[in-house]
């Protein structure tokens, strides 16, 4: 079957029609000519158009899984994307703000919003791998995240020498 025809198909819990496609493993798999052209296996890319493709999550039970599956997929892509956009960074470090950036998100309640982080972790990812983002775009990713860091760790500086300063006096 090829891509531009949609296989949508009644939801499994309430019956109404789909308003995005569901792919089955065996459309991934025969997408694997078309998609994943920047990947070096491209399994995860694969993984990542077939996640793409499904519906909200309608109660937070159903978000932890897809939530835990886009982090496991954004570390597996690292040791690629290092290589193909020639990162200083080593991979250790990015998994680390990767991995920190998924933690300030963690107290997250709103299903509304749960929901549009995934869908637009999963398009950054799709992003990287099919090589639409450049050299630069990723980089500066990185690079932002590491000035957050080092910004969030000088304000935890400065309050507790202003704390200090004030209990001294």
């Amino acid at each position: 079957r090829s891509i531009a025809s949609c296989s949508c198909r009644p939801c499994p819990h309430c019956g109404r029609a789909a308003t995005r496609a569901f792919f089955s493993t065996s459309d991934v798999g025969s997408m694997s000519k078309n998609f994943a052209a920047g990947s070096s296996t491209g399994q995860i890319a694969l993984r990542n158009i077939a996640q793409k493709s499904l519906a909200f999550s309608s109660s937070l039970s159903e978000t932890s899984p897809r939530v835990q599956s886009l982090h496991r997929d954004v570390l597996r892509a690292v040791p690629w994307t290092k290589r193909t956009f020639s990162l200083p960074y080593t991979e250790q470090r990015m998994r680390q703000l990767l991995s920190q950036r998924f933690r300030e998100k963690r107290d997250l309640k709103d299903l509304h919003i749960i929901n549009r982080l995934i869908a637009l972790g999963r398009m950054e990812l799709e992003e990287t791998l099919m090589l639409w983002k450049g050299e630069s775009h990723v980089k500066n990713l990185f690079d932002q995240m590491i000035a957050n860091e080092e910004a969030a760790s000088t304000k935890v500086e400065d309050k507790f020498m202003e704390s200090f300063l004030n209990n001294k006096s």
